[in-house]
């Protein structure tokens, strides 16, 4: 379990608290959180995996259809590192954790410096972390934020380069619904006003109240 999960639970509730965006309920069971009636009355999801979701098929349809039918799905860090045997999660993401070969001060490279999602971003933009790769990327992504490869040794042990690059947030469509997922946010940088800026945008546009 990511030791941050509680902290990055009072942020967010603190984010929430502090701006008026959005409201939220917090689960650690990933079930009651699909349950049928829990669905009914959101407008969002928001996934901070840690481990191997026990999803059943039931469950795993109502989340796509919850997001389908317009909803909002949003995920950070380790939402990309689960359910590897079910595509449609990959797919619904963008792609699936591939290891981390920094965990670092790095930059990051606004690459939509006009999406809502990043409207309390100013460049340049530096944060300490631990950064993701990606495998089984999917098309159709539009990439937000990447890592400045020139603020990080390429040499490093794990390094995968791929065609994609190191695409460090994004968004995507699911039917009518809003997916926006971060790579970043495994540990102290929930205190990061750039990362709590980047949290929130996403949340916002993501539940269309930007």
């Amino acid at each position: 379990m990511h030791p941050v999960l509680p902290h990055s639970v009072e942020v967010l509730e603190g984010l929430a608290a502090s701006t008026g965006a959005f409201t939220m309920e917090h689960f650690e069971d990933v079930d009651a959180a699909l349950a049928q009636d829990k669905l009914a009355a959101a407008q969002g999801l928001v996934f901070y995996t840690s481990g191997e979701l026990p999803l059943d098929d039931a469950a795993r349809q109502r989340l796509l259809d919850f997001v389908a039918a317009g909803n909002a799905f949003v995920g950070f860090h380790s939402a990309s590192d689960t359910l590897y045997e079910w595509s449609a999660y990959g797919a619904l993401v963008g792609g699936y954790f591939n290891g981390h070969p920094w965990h670092e001060e790095v930059g990051l490279v606004i690459e939509e410096p006009a999406h809502p999602a990043l409207s309390g971003l100013v460049a340049p933009v530096t944060l300490t972390d631990e950064i993701y790769q990606f495998s089984d990327w999917q098309q159709g992504s539009t990439v937000l934020l990447s890592l400045d490869t020139g603020t990080v040794d390429l040499g490093a042990g794990g390094v995968q380069q791929e065609a994609w690059g190191f695409p460090l947030a994004w968004t995507r469509a699911h039917g009518r619904g809003r997916v926006f997922y971060t790579a970043l946010g495994h540990g102290d940088v929930w205190d990061d006003a750039a990362f709590q800026a980047l949290a929130l945008g996403g949340i916002r546009w993501a539940t269309g109240t930007e």
